[in-house]
């Protein structure tokens, strides 16, 4: 009995050590990471220049890494277009933003709310009720305009406002838009279709499409691949299929792509097929908006060809670099009153790790400026003393600049010291003139007491 206690302790006792060995290194490598990230510099300022390689058939097209907080690609980005289909989203956002929360609220259909309803629809119908989840699902897999109509009307309900209800509802989108970072959008309606005044760009509307994948569930809901609602009284059985074929296999399963999260596919008249995008490859998600694609001879849409081509290029075609590494010697400075050394080396203070493309050539597009204020240092200088800088330089514009620090600690030696500093008393002018005005007196007197001298020795042989 005494045996079995003893290997049950010896076994407790084995587990316990074995966890806390496994807490403690966990610790440990966290501390590790959270170190070399202190010590590394990762600049966002600098652009990327465009690919040439990457041929993009639409009119328009746009990259963006939101891990890293920049555009990878563009194509005709400063051009006002009109929001088309992802306007859908910016609904989206603001019936979420109202009614967090409040998603399982069912609506009942009526008249009223499909009023002015234009466009692409699933012909909802008077009598029929739904929950604003699933009409706001409806919504963003499939971007049905009269569902869009019925939320829209549906927000304003308890709003105070001039005029038409989507007129209205339009312009807390603009500003709604504007305060997310959007300063070249204006919407004039709910559906998307052209319309005089209604205007954005590219970045706008990667700016809303970012907003709202980080609102919890939106993405899932713009990533839906089919909905089916059960018959259930006046409402009928209805399948709803997601219109973006980089998400949905129907009708056809050729453009699926693996690591797509969702957003939407729509057209107008005006900017032909628009397509927004989210997609996540190793932890770091990506957007891209393509828009004024076409359908070409052999049935093929090139908004889908061409969002994958960009899709691919975020997932390879980028990686960091490290252009600059904390402790590799740079430079030297001269060092004075030791008796050992006169110089000490200079090393970045940070790692600077840069994103770009992979076929950067370092050697060629990263150049440094070096600036060292002080050419000699005075002993003692202190180990990891800050003596310049360096300027990180990429494609002639200026990245970020890093300290330059001394490797080691420099001593002082006293006597090469005070010897510099009686070499620098007796360099002062006022001592210089002290010396020349002392022997000049000294001559003087010399002289004058030679004469006296010589006086008194005539006297004496006067006598």
């Amino acid at each position: 009995m005494k045996i079995k206690k003893t290997v049950s302790l010896i076994l407790a006792l084995l587990f316990v050590f074995s966890f806390a060995f496994r807490v403690f290194a966990a610790s440990t490598d966290t501390a590790e990471e959270t170190k070399e990230e202190e010590d590394k510099i990762i600049p966002t300022e600098y652009d990327i220049p465009d690919d040439e390689k990457i041929a993009v058939a639409s009119r328009y097209a746009m990259l963006y890494s939101e891990y890293d907080k920049r555009f990878l690609f563009s194509k005709r980005e400063d051009e006002l277009v009109e929001p088309a289909s992802t306007t859908k989203i910016m609904v989206g956002i603001m019936i979420y933003e109202k009614f967090a929360g409040r998603l399982d609220t069912q609506i009942t259909i009526t008249n009223k709310l499909l009023e002015d309803k234009e466009g692409l629809s699933v012909y909802l119908e008077e009598g029929e009720i739904y929950t604003l989840r699933q009409l706001l699902t409806i919504l963003l897999m499939h971007g049905a305009n009269d569902v869009s109509t019925i939320l829209s009307h549906y927000y304003m309900q308890d709003e105070q406002y001039d005029g038409n209800d989507l007129e209205a509802f339009a312009a807390r989108m603009t500003k709604r838009a504007e305060e997310i970072g959007c300063k070249n959008t204006v919407y004039k309606n709910v559906s998307g279709l052209h319309a005089p005044g209604m205007k954005t760009i590219l970045s706008d509307i990667i700016k809303v499409a970012v907003h709202a994948a980080n609102i919890p569930g939106f993405l899932e809901m713009t990533s839906t691949d089919k909905l089916v609602i059960e018959k259930n009284g006046p409402t009928k059985e209805r399948t709803i299929l997601n219109r973006n074929r980089l998400i949905s296999t129907f009708p056809t399963p050729q453009y699926k792509t693996a690591g797509v999260t969702g957003m939407n596919y729509g057209s107008t008249s005006e900017m032909k097929e628009c397509l927004l995008v989210s997609a996540e490859y190793d932890g770091k998600r990506y957007f891209a908006v393509i828009m004024g694609g076409y359908t070409d001879t052999d049935e093929t849409q090139v908004v889908y060809t061409d969002a994958k081509r960009l899709l691919e290029y975020a997932r390879t075609g980028f990686k960091y670099f490290d252009v600059l590494k904390k402790g590799v010697i740079i430079t030297q400075a001269n060092v004075r009153f030791n008796s050992t050394t006169d110089v000490v080396t200079l090393v970045p203070s940070k790692t600077v790790s840069m994103y770009l493309p992979v076929g950067t050539d370092l050697k060629t597009e990263i150049t440094y400026k070096t600036i060292v204020p002080e050419k000699t240092l005075d002993a003692p200088v202190a180990q990891g003393y800050e003596a310049g800088e360096i300027i990180v330089v990429y494609n002639d514009t200026e990245v970020c600049r890093v300290p330059l620090v001394t490797t080691n600690a420099v001593s002082q030696s006293r006597i090469l010291y005070i010897l510099d500093q009686l070499e620098q008393f007796v360099k002062k002018p006022i001592v210089i003139a002290s010396f020349i005005s002392f022997f000049v007196l000294l001559v003087l007197f010399i002289l004058i007491k030679s004469l006296i001298e010589g006086q008194k020795k005539k006297r004496k042989r006067i006598k």
